[in-house]
């Protein structure tokens, strides 16, 4: 009976590795539907996704506002190449884990092909920095006063007649 009881324990631990996604698989899953497999989205209705994850990438608030989107959802108005989004994103903090999150934003990071408008090179997310945001169980509509935050520190905010916080090229 104990050795019954091993191999199944052993072939449960051997299938829960088998099962451990990787970054494409992530994205496949959860994004690509919206995003596209290019990660370029459909214009007015889905924003593109790999050039701002890797400038956002680059620095805290930014980091931030990527996990919490990946964990919480976004809504809220944003604009993004001359389009106007104002849909709602859901989180997919239930369906992932931190290791898994911090995998699919670094996959996402790692596309060469995808745009990229900053030199900068990024850190790896790591499910520890995934763990710590998602601690703060913020709500969709708290994400995007998170988004309006990246964009003051991104672009010092509007200029008078220029375009509101938010409307900037790298957001979302």
């Amino acid at each position: 009976m104990r050795k019954k009881l091993l191999v199944v324990l052993l072939a449960a631990g051997a299938l829960g590795l088998s099962l451990a996604a990787d970054g494409e698989t992530l994205y496949t899953q959860y994004c690509q539907a919206c995003h596209m497999a290019n990660g370029e989205g459909v214009p007015g209705q889905y924003p593109f996704i790999g050039g701002p994850i890797k400038n956002l990438s680059t620095f805290e608030t930014g980091r931030e506002f990527v996990i919490a989107t990946t964990l919480f959802g976004l809504q809220g108005e944003l604009m993004q190449r001359g389009y106007t989004y104002n849909t709602i994103m859901p989180g997919y903090g239930a369906a992932m884990n931190d290791e898994e999150v911090a995998t699919l934003l670094n996959w996402i990071a790692q596309q060469s092909s995808w745009r990229r408008r900053t030199t900068t090179q990024q850190a790896p997310f790591t499910p520890e920095e995934v763990a710590a945001v998602r601690a703060k169980k913020l709500t969709p509509a708290q994400v995007h006063d998170l988004l309006l935050k990246v964009e003051e520190e991104m672009h010092g905010g509007a200029a008078p007649g220029g375009p509101p916080p938010g409307s900037g090229p790298n957001t979302h």
